[in-house]
């Protein structure tokens, strides 16, 4: 990449007054702003505010039901997303979306090809391995994508967004997932970019990504733009405090607090999922639920698990946690029964299941709610909830999915919509809620807070707390520490594909090996 010269006086883009209508929902509600040459934009506020919709119209993903988007002096407003990008308008995605089985040179070759169709072979390699060693990722260029970690993924994320030359770069939730030493890492990255870049715009829920990158903030609630100006001031108001940060964790939410789940009135009418009285009765039961005896898994060549053992009793609420790359999602798929191990094995009470596939797994009870959500697009709310139970009942039926309502309101009153229509916290509810459809014995909960708001971060807590109170085991592989370790009751903390931490949660909140094993320094 060259460094930018632009001679462009006045705003790099402008949105006027831009509404998006799904039907009789309006998701963007009449939203201005406008975007400087040089300037780092920051765009944040609650799940379900509008944050997602917002950059898929500067994008071109969206197109507007009203308004005009300018972008260089030139109305894109009905420009498709391609256009945009030739244009100069790049983007990276909150859930990273590589071509998983291409190399990561592969990846940028097949975007750099897009934009320049007959330049040599030889100036668009080397243009690709120019930005490889740019973002970090010159080392890891002959891998497949399907084998990188999530910090590397969304390096290769900014990567490919580099590769068409953007002079508008959108970055959308690049913090999501990542502990600190791996923010200071993507902050330095961002802010090396500023010279390469006319202007960069960050959605962001890791509120330091944006304290650290953006002059200005602009704050978005129910489609609505209700602050604006500078990083700082934006940050210590206390409206904006209290629309995106909601209940502090820790603390109880207020009874009549809107937007949070009432627990207590929906407490009793989850009994109807599951049998709760047999659940706490087996939690008596002294023969472990599921367990891992010396498992060792990977990819191909790669070995990611070395030697898990593991034991998770009915009624347990187990954390794993681990920084990226350490092994949680390549365990998840052991027991989910997607990936078989190399060696050693899964037992289901008492007995063996290595190598059976994942539907076996599930028809023993093991439901998992994935990295990603994994929404199927052409299906509504109230049909992904119904893939989970197919095999079930009508009236049996029914009753599982009022309780699911009941447990989430907001897939209630969206149940006719698109399930990938919905925000991140939406949509992480609905894939919570098709985990519970099919009356699981233990529920695994991977990466359940990525990409959310601490405000939708507290609803989907308090319902996984009400799930504890009923005795559902829950296996729960978590980047959120804190929350990971008030609803646990005991953890296992994960380095290089083994257990190197492992007690009751309230030991390991205090033990000082956390803290070497996250950051690499211990008090």
């Amino acid at each position: 990449m060259n460094t930018i010269q632009t001679s462009q006086e006045g705003p790099l883009l402008v949105m006027k007054d831009v509404v998006k209508r799904y039907g009789g929902l309006t998701a963007t509600d009449h939203v201005s702003l406008s975007i400087q040459p040089g300037e780092v934009l920051g765009i944040i506020g609650p799940n379900g505010a509008g944050k997602s919709t917002l950059i898929g119209l500067l994008g071109g993903a969206l197109q507007a039901s009203e308004g005009r988007i300018v972008f260089l002096g030139q109305d894109v407003t009905t420009l498709a997303a391609s256009e945009r990008a030739r244009l100069g308008i790049g983007r990276t995605y909150q859930i990273p979306r590589p071509f998983m089985d291409m190399t990561v040179r592969e990846n940028l070759l097949a975007a750099r090809y897009s934009l320049h169709p007959f330049a040599s072979a030889q100036e668009v390699q080397a243009a690709c391995d120019h930005i490889l060693q740019r973002t970090g990722m010159l080392d890891a260029a002959d891998l497949p994508a399907r084998g990188l970690p999530l910090l590397r993924r969304k390096r290769l994320e900014v990567a490919r967004a580099l590769a068409l030359d953007p002079k508008l770069l959108l970055l959308d939730e690049v913090g999501a997932g990542l502990v600190d030493a791996e923010v200071s890492e993507l902050i330095e990255l961002i802010q090396s970019l500023r010279s390469e870049v006319a202007g960069i715009v960050i959605i962001e829920h890791v509120l330091r990504v944006v304290r650290e990158c953006c002059e200005r903030l602009v704050v978005i609630n129910f489609g609505k733009k209700i602050a604006e100006g500078p990083t700082s001031e934006v940050l210590a108001s206390e409206e904006v405090s209290a629309v995106y940060l909601g209940t502090a964790h820790g603390q109880a939410p207020a009874p009549d607090a809107p937007g949070t789940p009432a627990v207590p009135l929906f407490q009793g009418s989850l009994n109807a999922l599951w049998d709760a009285q047999g659940l706490k009765q087996a939690k008596q039961s002294q023969q472990p639920l599921l367990q891992l005896q010396g498992v060792h898994a990977g990819y191909g060549q790669a070995r990611v698990l070395n030697g898990i053992d593991l034991s998770v009793h009915p009624g347990q609420v187990m954390a794993i946690l681990g920084t990226n790359g350490a092994g949680k999602t390549t365990l998840a798929h052991v027991l989910s029964g997607a990936i078989r191990p190399t060696s050693g094995q899964y037992l289901i009470d008492g007995k063996n299941v290595t190598g059976l596939p994942a539907h076996v797994i599930t028809h023993k009870g093991i439901a998992q709610c994935m990295e990603g959500r994994r929404i199927f697009s052409p299906l509504t709310v109230e049909e992904n909830l119904m893939l989970a139970a197919r095999s079930v009942a009508p009236a049996d039926m029914r009753v599982r999915l009022d309780q699911v309502y009941a447990l989430f309101p907001d897939l209630k009153e969206r149940r006719r919509q698109s399930g990938t229509s919905m925000s991140g916290g939406q949509q992480q509810m609905l894939a919570i809620g098709r985990a519970l459809m099919s009356r699981p014995r233990l529920v695994l909960f991977d990466e359940i807070s990525l990409g959310l708001a601490p405000v939708m971060m507290d609803r989907l807590y308090q319902a996984l707390s009400a799930l504890r109170e009923l005795g559902l085991t829950m296996l729960i592989v978590e980047q959120d520490v804190e929350r990971a370790l008030d609803l646990a009751d005991a953890v296992h903390v994960m380095e290089h594909g083994r257990f190197a931490l492992s007690g009751p949660a309230s030991s390991i909140r205090h033990d000082p090996m956390l803290r070497h094993l996250y950051i690499g320094t211990a008090d």
